[in-house]
């Protein structure tokens, strides 16, 4: 690097979405969630997700940020023009993920759209139609067929984000990307900005509830 040349750089912060960021799905997958790991699981699985964000949260605040040159990206947050709306509002329904977007929003770093919102329709109703073929047992091939379209959904989506945070992100800014787990954008970006990750894996009381959100619905 050349002496004085302004650095991008990245930093990749794993998800796993609450109730309260799931929506309309939350139920399914509480429901999956009970059916795999017994009748409370549901109150373990939140446990594990609010201790989870707790880490994540004091990781964040301790790194040496200029936030006032950094910006935060959100997976499902799309280029809307609402954002802010958006997670102000998920973050009264006690969203953890989008409570710390509020915080550091309020220390200066700027809340960017981070998703086509075509997109973003289009797994959702993908997302319903997998709901409805879980509840009525459809036949395997429907089921497949769904997470086919999943798979290339997830890569458009990506691909979106990686080109979003590319173009927005100025030279001696830094990107706080909040991404699921199944999602590759570091892959698409590798090489591009200084890159790292706040954590390497999930704790693991919150590492076994990932599939039911990522895994099984491609948030």
């Amino acid at each position: 690097m050349a002496r004085g040349e302004c650095v991008r750089s990245l930093i990749y912060v794993p998800v796993v979405h609450s109730a309260v960021d799931l929506g309309s799905v939350a139920d399914e997958v509480l429901r999956q969630v009970r059916s795999a790991f017994g009748a409370d699981a549901s109150e373990r699985r939140a446990a594990s997700i609010e201790a989870m964000w707790v880490g994540l949260r004091e990781k964040l605040l301790a790194l040496p940020l200029d936030w006032q040159r950094t910006r935060l990206y959100q997976d499902g947050l799309p280029v809307c023009g609402r954002e802010e709306d958006i997670v102000r509002d998920l973050a009264s329904q006690s969203s953890r993920n989008h409570q710390l977007l509020v915080e550091l929003m309020a220390r200066g770093a700027k809340l960017m759209g981070t998703e086509e919102p075509a997109l973003m329709v289009a797994e959702y109703r993908r997302v319903q139609k997998l709901v409805l073929a879980a509840e009525g047992q459809a036949p395997d091939a429907v089921v497949v067929s769904l997470k086919r379209e999943g798979d290339a959904l997830l890569q458009a989506r990506d691909a979106f984000i990686a080109d979003r945070i590319d173009k927005t992100l100025l030279d001696g800014e830094t990107a706080i990307l909040f991404i699921g787990l199944l999602h590759r954008v570091d892959e698409i970006l590798a090489g591009k900005f200084d890159e790292r990750h706040l954590i390497h894996s999930l704790p693991l009381g919150a590492e076994r509830w990932w599939k039911f959100n990522e895994g099984g619905h491609g948030a």
